[in-house]
């Protein structure tokens, strides 16, 4: 299974067990790609909300990064 990198208008199609195309992985602080790892927990923490915020974390800070606020997308 994949899915569409979720960072503004990126039309690169990524597998399912990462969150985002390498090139938009790389803009992601390390902070918030180290909170994306530890939610994640090598899948045993799909569906949770703390793998949610910090995936959301995560895709915001790429999106400001290209100059992308939310009210935009």
């Amino acid at each position: 299974m994949s899915h569409v990198c979720p960072a503004a208008r990126c039309p690169r199609t990524v597998p399912d067990h990462l969150l985002m195309c390498v090139i938009h992985w790389k803009l992601v602080p390390r902070p918030l790609a180290k909170a994306v790892y530890r939610a994640y927990q090598g899948g045993a923490g799909l569906g949770s909300q703390e793998l949610f915020n910090a995936q959301y974390d995560a895709i915001r800070a790429v999106n400001t990064k290209l100059g992308y606020p939310e009210e935009e997308l």
